[in-house]
């Protein structure tokens, strides 16, 4: 895979499409990449209007990136006393909804550094350190 080539393999469905190719951030931002890509095969899309959105300022431009991105953390709370597991749980889910909050803490959706980092302090309010399943290097589409 080419370094600035994002990984398609894991762009969610219904991608949000930009086919703006006047646009000085195209050539760098993964809404316009994934509608060159030619792998959304969608009949209907969702698209970025042209007429309101071009320039450096563009709100719904997304850089191209690789960051770590994690998996699952039911391992961390292997080690929470009883008193602080629903606590714990409970403001987690307060902040991503509780299907939310089990499909990440479940391993079946990717944790970006911002998600991490607030599940890091979350358990660091209680005093624990949060571990996640496991991490790998992935395009951040979101």
């Amino acid at each position: 895979m080419n370094n600035n080539e994002p990984q398609y393999e894991t762009m969610p469905e219904h991608y949000l499409l930009c086919f703006n190719d006047g646009c000085p951030l195209a050539d760098t931002c993964l809404h316009r990449l994934a509608a060159r890509s030619g792998r959304v095969k969608d009949e209907v899309v969702k698209v970025v209007n042209p007429v309101r959105y071009c320039g450096e300022n563009c709100p719904c431009y997304k850089e191209n990136k690789v960051v770590t991105m994690a998996y699952g953390m039911k391992d961390s709370f292997h080690e929470v006393k009883a008193d602080h597991i629903a606590r714990l749980r409970n403001t987690l889910i307060d902040h991503f909804g509780r299907g939310s909050y089990y499909l990440r803490r479940n391993g079946l959706r990717a944790m970006t550094p911002d998600e991490q980092e607030y599940i890091g302090s979350v358990f660091r309010k209680f005093g624990y350190e949060v571990k996640f399943d496991r991490t790998a290097e992935e395009t951040q589409w979101l």
